[in-house]
């Protein structure tokens, strides 16, 4: 038993976003604005709520020291004087005496990275806005 394949030739119509819909003109524009402008808005609220949640991450400058060729990091806290050991990650060792960029959260500052614990909101905060402006002037555009 063979299917029988239509082609658009013969009497079928190609299924667009208005047949579908059944929106046309100024309304579709408004549905797609409407969209697009929520999109960005909720990625910002996603950006600034992850910012949020880490407000309690503060940003220090640490030294690189060698004691008895142990590779140690060493930073002060609000309240104390801390001693870490280098991360074994790939990050290269530097030099004895070198600061380097350390983020520790403050209520438990055994909790620290070499890296913004938050360094990736920037991609959600560009991308927000750029769908918020988008949705906004989209009507404009096609007016």
């Amino acid at each position: 038993m063979r299917r029988r394949t239509r082609r658009l030739g013969d009497g079928v119509r190609p299924t667009t976003l208005v047949s579908v819909t059944g929106l046309t003109g100024a309304a579709l524009t408004e549905a797609v604005s409407t969209t697009v402008s929520s999109t960005g808005l909720a990625l910002l609220a996603a950006a600034l709520l992850i910012r949020c949640l880490y407000v309690r991450w503060h940003r220090t400058e640490a030294i690189y020291v060698l004691v008895d060729d142990r590779h140690r990091l060493r930073w002060h806290t609000r309240s104390d004087v801390r001693e870490e050991p280098w991360p074994h990650q790939r990050v290269p060792v530097p030099a004895p005496g070198t600061e380097v960029t350390v983020y520790y959260h403050a209520r438990h500052p055994e909790r620290w990275s070499l890296r913004a614990p938050y360094r990736h909101t920037w991609v959600l905060l560009g991308a927000g806005i750029a769908l918020t402006v988008a949705g906004t002037f989209l009507p404009l555009a096609l007016a």
